[in-house]
């Protein structure tokens, strides 16, 4: 391989797992071809892991373990003068484990998701339900053991095989953290392919300049349904540093309200992709947590780290009862430079 395919080898395997036949047929080579150039990738110092497959114990997949910088932040690569785009999903607040999570919902979403070409999907925490967050939490949940919830998850994530997901925890898997010190998106990256666990409640992946922001959110939700963007603002920019707001995201992808929002205040593109929980249940109306199930597919054009074209489509399920004051229900949105 040559230089150049060297480094399109070497970005592939820090966005994805794969096996030594998969990476000879994306670039078109041979396998022992591949093989020669991941051990001549490790004899430089490149770390590449391997891991067999929970999907097929047959496969051997190869992957770039990509490691935080100070502040959770996951450097992919440089900005550059090429014009690029990138298509992705955006959900939030699925809890896995929670008798109200609605799994028809969720995987109905995902299978839209795939069908218009998503390969990544960003959560913005609350994958699994947690313990103990509230009063009577668990009468709501089928199981409250860290084991029984991260498998729920690993095995919903499992039948989507070509979506990867990349997620924070929320407060409700950080209550695991709480209690035991336990980290259950760790123990969820264990046990499926698909999954790659960025930390807890917040964390920024960058490729090519661009900062897609993941945060898990911690005001009321009474006032974020009535003033959403200064909520999430004030998530995003509370307790930063001077330095920290003259580097914040251009993609802000928050989670922990379940509400439906998409919108750009202060130069950033702010996505709230509501739930996959039932609103008409009396907790979750209790709670506020009343918005519609879907997620995001976002796509932007951009060229030196600033984004030109900014284009986002919320998905649903085919069968989606509209809720009442949602006011940017099925929207889409463009955002020129």
């Amino acid at each position: 391989m040559n230089e150049k395919t060297i480094d399109k080898l070497v970005s592939r395997l820090q966005n994805h797992k794969h096996t030594i036949d998969e990476l000879a047929q994306l670039f078109k080579v041979d396998s022992d071809e591949v093989r020669n150039t991941i051990n001549h990738l490790s004899d430089k110092g490149i770390a590449i892991h391997t891991q067999t497959s929970h999907q097929d114990k047959s496969k051997e997949l190869y992957h770039i373990n990509i490691l935080p910088n100070i502040g959770n932040v996951f450097y992919i690569s440089d900005k550059d003068n090429n014009n690029r785009r990138m298509t992705f999903g955006a959900i939030s607040d699925i809890h896995f484990a929670s008798k109200y999570h609605l799994p028809k919902t969720f995987h109905e979403t995902m299978k839209r998701f795939e069908q218009t070409g998503i390969t990544r999907v960003y959560v913005a925490g609350d994958i699994v339900d947690g313990t103990h967050i509230y009063k009577g939490h668990l009468e709501n949940i089928i199981t409250p053991s860290i084991e029984g919830q991260t498998d729920i998850a690993a095995e919903a994530f499992a039948k989507h095989p070509n979506l990867e997901f990349w997620g924070i925890a929320g407060n409700h898997d950080y209550s695991f953290t709480q209690q035991n010190g336990a980290k259950p998106l760790a123990i969820l990256e264990s046990k499926v392919d698909n999954f790659k666990n960025l930390g807890d409640l917040r964390a920024d992946v960058v490729y090519h300049g661009i900062k897609i922001r993941l945060l898990h959110g911690a005001s009321g939700r009474a006032y974020a349904r009535s003033y959403p963007s200064q909520t999430y603002l004030r998530d995003l920019f509370g307790g930063s540093e001077r330095e920290d707001i003259s580097n914040m995201p251009q993609i802000l992808i928050i989670g922990h309200y379940h509400t439906l929002y998409n919108s750009k205040d202060h130069g950033i593109h702010i996505i709230q992709a509501t739930s996959f929980q039932d609103g008409d249940n009396e907790y979750c109306i209790r709670k506020g947590l009343t918005g519609p199930n879907g997620g995001y597919r976002i796509s932007l054009k951009y060229k030196d780290g600033i984004i030109n074209e900014f284009d986002t489509k919320y998905i649903q399920p085919s069968v989606q009862k509209k809720e009442k004051g949602d006011m940017h229900m099925k929207n889409t949105r463009t955002y020129n430079k």
